[in-house]
């Protein structure tokens, strides 16, 4: 989990990282485009972040475009990778859970968990709903900025 506070006034970080309140973001090169509140993988890449599509047996931390904003491919942009996030879009496999149930990131996509396990941080958890969902396509939640890989 990314634990770094008040990162804005450590100069070495200000170019690609910022915080406020509990969110974190990170500028990330959208390489083939952000869809509007759709979760990317952002990783390292050489002296800044990259934000692609979910992929299997990857790590990275999970992150929305800021805003809830889409962000065309070839573009930077601020990727929110911790602290509350609205209406984020889910897959549409195991799309239910009670609040404070644990989020986690699949081969594909991200998708909630009927099973409690809060800030145990399992294999894929990167987050907890804010909200209870039955069988939603989206939900608002709490981005933990863990560095993850997806669960299998």
């Amino acid at each position: 989990m990314m634990l770094l506070d008040n990162i804005n006034t450590q100069g070495s970080f200000d170019i690609n990282m910022r915080s406020g309140g509990p969110k974190v973001s990170v500028k990330a090169y959208a390489t083939s485009g952000m869809v509007a509140n759709t979760p990317y993988m952002v990783q390292f890449a050489g002296s800044g972040y990259n934000a692609s599509i979910l992929a299997a047996s990857n790590y990275a931390y999970v992150g929305v475009h800021e805003g809830g904003k889409a962000l065309a491919s070839g573009c930077t942009g601020w990727v929110q990778i911790r602290g509350p996030v609205d209406d984020v879009q889910f897959g549409t496999a195991d799309a239910s859970g009670s609040q404070g149930h644990a989020v986690f990131w699949g081969a594909a996509a991200v998708g909630a968990s009927s099973s409690a396990f809060e800030g145990l941080h399992k294999v894929g958890q990167i987050g907890v709903l804010l909200e209870s969902v039955d069988e939603s396509t989206t939900a608002n939640l709490y981005l933990t900025g863990a560095w993850a890989t997806p669960r299998s």
